[in-house]
């Protein structure tokens, strides 16, 4: 049987021959699927290796030092804001002029203004729509986003809302320098600030001047702010020149207030149903520190804490709003107005808000809490004007009802009643029908003096007592504003002119005209 196996005996020299060479070739191919298998697995290892160390450092350009992951605009938000907004918010449709679908369209804002403010939610208009606390809310006609979806952009804006990893969120460059624990009332250590180099505002030149819709003495310094469209101008109270001025993209100053310590100058304005905003500047470097609320009509009335806590305001929409300023968010949000906030101040001792309205009506509230104290109800007209004794014991209010009541912080009850306007002066200037001729203004000098302006044209100056002691009744317009210089020795008066006038209070002489060189 040559060239056959026999397969049915156990001692066949050839058949386990043939085992031999068959165990032989499946075991040096196998070595070689071995090393094979092994070759395989060492480069799907290497991939591995690669495509993990890849993922690493991209996760590694997403997470900052700290270890927690930055949300960005081009890998978060973006695809949100494309799935719940696109339809409405894109290059060709573009709702209410508001593009969402690049980051130099959605942070150019749209009609309604900006609509993220870097760091701030609550002041962020894209956050306020969505999470359903201001309207209208967003998407429109759809529902409420998931809350992890809210929370995120809600995060992102807080982050600084960065457009990418590789960008600098922005709150990093708009750190608020505003010490709110070593602040005092009183006057600061060294110089009493000044500004240093200030330029001038490069703005159209205008048929007339603007009226004086507000003016601020600094407490310490012999320096005064003077608001006018589109700027705020400072000037020394001593040579009367112009020092520089601070612009005012806003619109129009209806408010300026420096600090109690003289270091920060706050202004407030706007555009009329449009827009508002406070903002906050150095002194010395005219640097803008931060920039508080975001009305939808001008803010007519604000104020800043002798601690630089809190910074309120309030105008058409009626609200008193108290805001943190470090962080620039929403703490109190008071209803009792029932028109116009026209005027407000806090004590100079922090713990008292005095608010007034077009209706005549004056609340004093806890700063702290936003808890009313005291309801003051004896004005028949528009408050014009509020201010705070430098003890924080009285408080006296001016109104269009002709009158400046000072009002005692213990009880809430009126000490004394000033007839501001002059009766010499009334019977010369005919008041509109119903209506008498109004105090414009009135404010307490450190030494206890008040001084009041009105719309008989003329401006007063009253004792501690309540008796008169100055009196100016050749103004050529309505008087708006008036303040003290920091040493209580000059009367500044503005008025609907724009003229800005200094006066001797020793002596009752004219010292000169602001800007009139």
């Amino acid at each position: 049987m040559n060239g056959t196996y026999r397969t049915d005996g156990i001692g066949n020299d050839s058949y386990w021959s043939y085992l031999s060479q068959v165990f032989l070739i499946f075991t040096i191919r196998s070595f070689a699927g071995l090393i094979m298998l092994i070759r395989i697995a060492l480069v799907v290892l290497v991939c591995a290796s690669t495509a993990l160390a890849q993922e690493k450092k991209g996760e590694a350009d997403k997470t900052p030092k700290g270890g927690k992951e930055v949300l960005t605009y081009k890998d978060h938000v973006a695809p949100l804001l494309r799935k719940h907004c696109g339809n409405c918010h894109n290059p060709d449709k573009a709702t209410s002029d508001f593009n969402v679908m690049t980051y130099s369209t959605l942070m150019q804002g749209g009609a309604s203004g900006e609509a993220v403010q870097p760091g701030s939610p609550d002041q962020s208009l894209l956050y306020k729509v969505i999470a359903h606390i201001d309207e209208p809310f967003m998407p429109s006609k759809q529902p409420k986003l998931p809350d992890a979806e809210i929370a995120l952009v809600k995060r992102w804006i807080e982050a600084g809302a960065p457009e990418t990893a590789a960008s600098a969120a922005k709150l990093n460059s708009r750190k608020v320098e505003l010490d709110v624990t070593s602040v005092t009332g009183g006057k600061p250590d060294g110089p009493a600030p000044m500004p240093e180099k200030l330029g001038t505002v490069d703005l159209p030149k205008v048929l007339r001047p603007h009226p004086v819709t507000a003016m601020a003495a600094s407490p310490w310094a012999p320096l005064v702010a003077v608001a006018g469209h589109e700027r705020i101008s400072l000037y020394n109270t001593e040579t009367l020149s112009l020092i520089g001025e601070l612009p005012f993209p806003e619109r129009i100053p209806h408010v300026l207030k420096f600090s109690r310590n003289g270091k920060i100058l706050l202004a407030g304005g706007g555009h009329g149903a449009d827009s508002g905003k406070v903002v906050l500047f150095d002194v010395v470097t005219g640097q803008r520190l931060q920039t508080i609320g975001d009305e939808s009509d001008s803010v007519l009335a604000a104020d800043i804490s002798a601690d630089h806590k809190w910074v309120a305001l309030g105008g058409p929409a009626k609200l008193v709003k108290i805001y943190d300023t470090k962080s620039g968010e929403l703490q109190h949000k008071i209803k009792k107005h029932t028109d116009w906030v026209t005027s407000m101040e806090f004590s100079p001792n922090g713990e008292y808000l005095a608010t007034g309205d077009r209706n005549g009506g004056v609340y004093v509230w806890e700063a702290e809490t936003g808890g009313i104290v005291f309801t003051l109800g004896d004005h028949k007209d528009c408050i014009t004007g509020l201010s705070w004794r430098a003890d924080s014991q009285i408080l006296a209010s001016s109104s269009e009802d002709g009158r400046v009541i000072l009002w005692y912080a213990e009880d809430g009850f009126p000490t004394r009643t000033l007839n501001a306007t002059s009766a010499n002066n009334a019977a010369k200037i005919a008041p509109p029908r119903g209506k008498s001729l109004g105090a414009t203004g009135v404010e307490y000098a450190r030494n206890g003096s008040i001084a009041t302006v009105g719309r008989d044209r003329s401006a007063k100056i009253w004792g501690t007592d309540g008796s008169s002691k100055f009196s100016v009744e050749t103004f050529s317009d309505i008087p708006t504003r008036v303040v003290f210089t920091h040493d209580g020795e000059r009367l500044v008066v503005g008025d609907y002119t724009g003229k800005v006038q200094v006066w001797n209070v020793k002596d009752k002489s004219l010292l000169g005209e602001l800007g009139a060189k």
